[in-house]
This record gives structure tokens, sequence and C-alpha cells, in this order.
């Protein structure tokens, strides 16, 4: 028995239903299963309450004409061979849906269950955001920036570091590939290197 069939069953009103219609309700939300629906046969039902064919179905007719229950009947389509009753207990027939034996729970739209081509708008709640029109392009800095070999970024940071303690270096001694790491990376601001008296080489 599911936890949805256990629930709903025992808020429904004692003097709603007599004793054999509840006898047979029991059973059927015992044969509950969330994912799949509700298949007991008749005589299962009769198997399991002690009652007779009549008293079976006086029940369940009793049950669906107080809306606790409805019987889906489908036949196979080439043998036309009755397929076994899918009972809908009444805590399922609020979602509205056209049951199926396979998931218990079927379509969830007025078109049915077969796919529409009919095109729907998305059921996704809206973030706020908005979608990126043109992709920030980072490529050539990146580029760039891997060009220079680990020693000359390094020399690049300790230049970098005595420039911004007050130094002023001297730019003769240092690597063209260096000054030009520091513009790359934009280590240092243009007024920096202004003041250090650095300038590409």
């Amino acid at each position: 028995m599911s936890h949805k069939a256990t629930n709903w069953l025992s808020g429904i009103p004692a003097n709603l239903i007599g004793a054999s219609e509840f006898r047979i309700l029991f059973h059927l939300c015992d044969c509950h299963n969330p994912s799949k629906g509700c298949f007991p046969t008749q005589a299962y039902l009769r198997g399991c309450t002690g009652s007779s064919n009549g008293t079976v179905n006086n029940a369940l007719n009793a049950l669906e004409a107080k809306g606790l229950i409805a019987r889906h009947r489908e036949r196979e389509k080439g043998s036309k061979r009755q397929k076994p009753t899918r009972y809908i207990l009444g805590f399922e027939m609020e979602k509205s849906q056209k049951p199926s034996p396979n998931t218990g729970d079927g379509a969830d739209s007025n078109l049915g269950g077969d796919p529409s081509p009919i095109w729907r708008q998305s059921r996704l709640q809206p973030t706020g955001e908005k979608p990126v029109s043109k992709p920030v392009n980072n490529h050539a800095r990146t580029r760039e920036a891997q060009f220079f070999t680990n020693s000359e970024q390094f020399e690049a940071k300790q230049v970098c570091e005595f420039v911004k303690g007050g130094g002023r270096p001297n730019a003769q001694a240092i690597p063209s590939r260096v000054l030009e790491c520091l513009i790359a990376k934009a280590m240092l601001s243009v007024d920096e290197m202004t003041r250090a008296g650095l300038g590409k080489k």
C-alpha cells in the first residue's frame, strides 16, 4: 500500500461508506503502486474480502457512484482482448490525467499522451537572467599571456613588485621580452611605467 493511498483512505469519513465498500476500498488501496497504478482482478478482491461476485460488483459500483474510485477499461489493439481494469483512486483523480497501466500517471496536458507537434511555452520558471548576446572574447589575451616563458613571467613579476614598492629599475638591464610581458599582462599601469622610466624597446 502506498503512503498516499493510506493517507487518503484514513481521511474518508466513516459514515460515507458501508462495511463491504470499505473492505473493497481497503484492498484497492493495498494494491496501489505509485508508479504502476492499481490493477487487482475481481477474483483477487473476492478472495481477499470473502465476498461474492455480486457483493464485489455492488461495492465497486457504489464507490464509483460516490466518486471514490473510477474504473478504466482497455482492450488490446489486435486481439480486442480485455486488459486488466485500472482502478483510479480518488486522490489520483485530482490530476485529471488519462491513466496508463505502464506509468500510473498518463499525460500531463489536455492534448493526450501522444507527442504533439504543437509548440508549447516552456513550463520552466524564468530565472531573471538575460542570455548572453555576444560571447566575451578573451582568447587573444590568453594566448598572448601564455606565449611568455615562466622565467620571463617571473622576472616581470619581480620588476612589477620593485616598481610598486617605489623603486626605479635600470630600464636598459631589463630584457625586452620581460617588458612586453609587463605590458601584455597589464602588471603596471601606464603612469607607473612612465614614472619608472620603462617603455617598450
